[in-house]
């Protein structure tokens, strides 16, 4: 009976030591599974709100993008396969205007043969047809608003053909920021450093209906959103020509280096929640061309590339000094009186005439170098003979046009040798080797025989004659 009753009670221990860890196991695999399943729906939650972002700005998820091959995306390119294309544009949106006008204006363009970035900036008051057939001519800076439509993508695609059609260039992505954006962006990166070259004073800067005072000292200096929009947005200093529209364009440049100097010089591109944060700060204020998450990828690539090949960024406006004067000029319009009624600028061969445009524009892809230099080169006769050195500038001028080449004459008639060389170290030293290169000259130093700077050029080249060897 004893050992009946130890059975009855030791019998069921057994039963109670093993099933109360299988519950007890159950328990925790519902935990870990229910841990699990809201990780992925975070992780779910966060990729679909990171595409909706990405979709509200023009994001197109394409099948490329998921693809397991080891084939490595690439922007779009241009039909010669040597350039990638982006139109910039900076929209008004603030002060007393219907917020339609694009002041700023820029074609930025990659080169994979030398990893160089040039950018063209077209100067607002640049006179186009507005609308492609239209015969109505007027700012460029009009043809967004004037041809939209009710529609944003009609007006930038407008835009986009007719930088095309004046530059001579496939334009391949475009994205137009209006200036909350622009404020966003550089205060996402923790702003910009830049050096501001000349001083300036703006006392008429536009704040709404009324006007504020902005000063800019000479000087490296790091700029948040809101300095950074004044700096390239003020066009009425007086103070060493700042106030022009030109140079507002090239200081727009300026900002817009130092915005992808940040980038690349951080962490931001390799750190998700950056990116995202980045995006969806100005997801609201930024329209861009359709991209894909390969384009994405590309870009990250080009953006390496440029930093390991060491590329550099070249800057141009097309107003009437570029291309030595040769392509555009001031075509205002007048009162009765003679008083200017409207500023504006526009082609020198005719409205709606872009061929000398277009060559110089493809000449500075291909040498932004010597273009971007810009410089002013004599060449003098100092024994090759009248003959001969009119011949060889005819020829240089025929092979760079839109430089300022000019034939000084003869300086002396019984020198020996050849020279090039600049009036300032370690500036326009592309040129210097560049028509070192073309002319055969290979001494590139000031000789002896030369006392001064001649007549303030940037570049002397001396054409003597054959230099004749001892016997």
């Amino acid at each position: 009976m004893n050992n009946i009753d130890e059975k009855e009670i030791t019998a069921p221990k057994p039963k109670l030591q093993i099933e109360e860890p299988k519950k007890k196991k159950k328990w925790v695999i519902f935990l870990i599974l229910g841990i699990v399943v809201v990780v992925l729906a975070g992780i779910i939650f966060g990729v679909s709100k990171g595409l909706a972002i990405f979709q509200k700005i023009g994001l197109k998820i394409d099948a490329g993008s998921f693809s397991l091959t080891n084939v490595e995306p690439e922007l779009k390119k241009d039909s010669t396969g040597k350039y990638t294309n982006c139109l910039i544009i900076g929209i008004d949106t603030r002060g007393t205007s219907d917020g339609l006008n694009t002041d700023t204006i820029i074609m930025a363009s990659y080169n994979y043969e030398t990893s160089n970035v040039s950018m063209v900036s077209v100067p607002r008051d640049l006179t186009v047809e507005i609308g492609e057939g239209s015969g109505w001519y007027n700012k460029i800076n009009a043809v967004y608003a004037f041809t939209k439509e009710g529609d944003d993508t009609a007006g930038l695609k407008e835009l986009k053909r007719t930088v095309e059609e004046l530059t001579g260039t496939e334009i391949q992505y475009y994205a137009m920021v209006n200036f909350d954006g622009f404020t966003q962006i550089v205060d996402a990166v923790g702003g910009v450093d830049i050096n501001v070259e000349n001083s300036f004073t703006d006392y008429s800067y536009p704040l709404g209906t009324k006007y504020q005072t902005v000063s800019f000292k000479s000087g490296i200096q790091t700029m948040d959103g809101e300095t950074a929009l004044q700096y390239a947005r003020s066009r009425h200093s007086n103070d060493n020509g700042e106030g022009s529209d030109f140079m507002r364009a090239r200081r727009q440049q300026k900002v817009i280096m130092a915005v992808k100097d940040k980038i690349l010089s951080t962490e931001t591109l390799t750190s998700p929640k950056a990116v995202m944060g980045l995006i969806s700060s100005v997801a609201d204020n930024i329209k861009v061309s359709e991209f894909t998450i390969s384009d994405i990828q590309a870009a990250l690539n080009v953006a390496e590339d440029f930093n390991e090949k060491n590329g550099k960024t070249y800057s141009f406006v097309l107003d009437p000094s570029a291309a030595n004067g040769q392509v555009v000029s001031n075509q205002n319009a007048y009162n009765a009186d003679g008083t200017v009624s409207a500023y504006r600028i526009g082609p020198k061969l005719g409205l709606g005439k872009y061929a000398d445009i277009n060559e110089f524009v493809d000449l500075l892809m291909v040498k932004p170098a010597i273009y971007s230099e810009n410089a002013k080169i004599y060449v003098y006769n100092t024994g090759l003979g009248n003959t001969e050195v009119t011949a060889k500038v005819k020829a240089l001028k025929e092979q760079y046009p839109y430089m300022n080449i000019v034939n000084k004459g003869t300086l002396y008639s019984d020198k020996e040798g050849t020279y090039i060389y600049t009036h300032t170290e370690n500036e326009f030293t592309a040129t210097v080797d560049e028509f070192a290169t073309t002319l055969n000259i290979e001494n590139k130093t000031k000789p002896e025989f030369i006392t001064n700077n001649l007549n303030g050029e940037d570049v002397t080249i001396l054409l003597g004659k054959a230099i004749q060897l001892a016997q």
